[in-house]
């Protein structure tokens, strides 16, 4: 069961004792959470984040990790990856009412109404948490129709809604970038994995090396080569038009977004809240 420890204004859900993750999980995967659990204490918070990403590495179904992950992404206002975080709880276990109302006040936050209203009403009369979630859909119900009269007031082209697709399957997309030739490339936090949308629609995956570890940014430069912002392990990734993928440079703190522009690459480096400038040539 997963407790509720607030310190600094921050809450996290610590889960059982180490004893019992011992018997749940890998003691390396243990010996990572736990260690995250101490720098947290200590204020560390981009390194307790890599801590819990590297013990649900050992143990995938590692749900206190991925709690106390997306408390900390929440806690940091990084909503989205709190909300990859929080999705993959609730892949593991659906009926998990608190991860369903948090995913609820995750996309209330980012103004996403409709898919806080389809979490939030499947919480039912008999669940412990119905209440807060009906005082809940009660604030996304006001906030949407306050959204929609705002936008009966604005001059908006609805016949733009005609040209409007919407390409899924993918888990916690992040980063986006497209090549000379008009293929996008998407990069796909949850599952290390880099996927490639063509013209028509249809999605192939494009990478899914080791080397990936939490893509987010994507930026290709005049030779189509793609650059990867490597958040996870802290590096950035260059993979060629052959598909070969290699460490280009190291030692950048939970790399986000990157862009290139003329023979400059620009990386906005979080965990040191620095943009790096790197010249390519």
């Amino acid at each position: 069961m997963k407790k509720l420890l607030v310190v600094l204004g921050l809450s996290l859900f610590l889960g059982a004792s180490a004893s019992n993750m011992a018997q749940a999980y890998s003691t390396e995967g243990a010996m990572y959470y736990n260690e995250g659990l101490d720098q947290y204490s200590r204020g560390e918070y981009s390194k307790a984040i890599q801590s819990f990403k590297n013990a649900v590495a050992k143990d995938p179904d590692f749900v206190d990790a991925y709690y106390n992950m997306g408390a900390l992404f929440e806690f940091l206002k990084s909503y989205n990856s709190a909300i990859a975080a929080y999705s993959k709880i609730n892949q593991l276990d659906p009926n998990d009412s608190e991860t369903i109302v948090k995913l609820a006040e995750l996309y209330y936050k980012i103004g996403n109404y409709d898919r806080a209203l389809f979490y939030v009403t499947k919480i039912k009369e008999n669940d412990d948490y119905y209440g807060k979630a009906r005082n809940l859909k009660n604030q996304i119900v006001v906030a949407s129709q306050k959204q929609a009269a705002k936008s009966s007031l604005t001059n908006v082209n609805t016949a733009n809604e005609v040209n409007r697709s919407v390409v899924d399957k993918f888990s916690g997309p992040t980063g986006l970038a497209m090549d000379s030739r008009g293929i996008l490339y998407v990069a796909s936090y949850t599952d290390n994995s880099i996927y490639k949308v063509l013209p028509n629609g249809q999605t192939q995956l494009f990478s899914k090396s080791p080397l990936l570890g939490g893509p987010i940014g994507l930026a290709f430069d005049s030779m189509d080569n793609l650059y990867v912002a490597n958040y996870a392990k802290n590096n950035i990734l260059k993979i060629n038009k052959a598909g070969q993928i290699y460490t280009f440079m190291s030692k950048i703190t939970n790399p986000y977004y990157l862009i290139i522009k003329g023979s400059n690459m620009y990386i906005t480096e979080q965990g040191n809240n620095t943009v790096v400038r790197y010249k390519l040539y």
